[in-house]
């Protein structure tokens, strides 16, 4: 469990959650099937939201932080680490840009390094990965750009419905600065 993480990039703040910021547009993103297309999630009410809120900022294995647009202050999505391993000195990293206002912006690309950039500078880890459905390309770009290459794809790892996808493994490590 972290607290009072304040990250900076040019276009976004990032900051722990709170409960009230469970809201109708966050629960708006994720049952909406364009922006959950490539998540397990797929229908939440407020009270969900405000749950894992406060199951995710209690958890020592797991940070979760808030994308807030600089400008306007609004929330526009969600990074996560975890389960933040420290002994192996390693994290999986999530992400997630719910509001599509902000799609196509490079807000991905920025909120990735910035959050890997404090995973190795100041939690000390060595290495961060991920695991991205095969179809979702823009976020495999996103990912490359920011220095993560694919390790291994697992067939058929993840199922949506009854169809089965391929999940493609991807990582950097503390050595590989960008």
């Amino acid at each position: 469990m972290l607290h009072d993480v304040h990250l900076e990039g040019a276009q976004v703040e990032l900051h722990e959650l709170c409960e009230d910021d469970a809201s109708d547009d966050y629960a708006g993103w994720l049952n909406d099937p364009v922006v959950n297309q490539y998540l397990e999630t797929r229908s939440v009410t407020i009270q969900d939201l405000k749950d894992f809120i406060h199951d995710k900022n209690a958890d020592e294995g797991a940070l979760l932080l808030g994308i807030f647009c600089k400008r306007t202050k609004k929330h526009i999505g969600n990074v996560k680490l975890e389960p933040i391993e420290r002994k192996k000195k390693k994290a999986t990293i999530g992400l997630l840009i719910g509001d599509k206002k902000y799609w196509g912006k490079g807000i991905g690309t920025e909120v990735t390094n910035v959050v890997t950039q404090f995973a190795f500078d100041v939690l000390g880890l060595e290495e961060v990965n991920l695991g991205v459905i095969a179809e979702n390309k823009p976020a495999i770009r996103v990912y490359e750009k920011c220095g993560f290459t694919i390790d291994r794809t697992n067939k058929g790892a993840i199922r949506h419905g009854n169809t089965l996808h391929d999940q493609v493994i991807m990582r950097r490590y503390a050595s590989v600065r960008q």
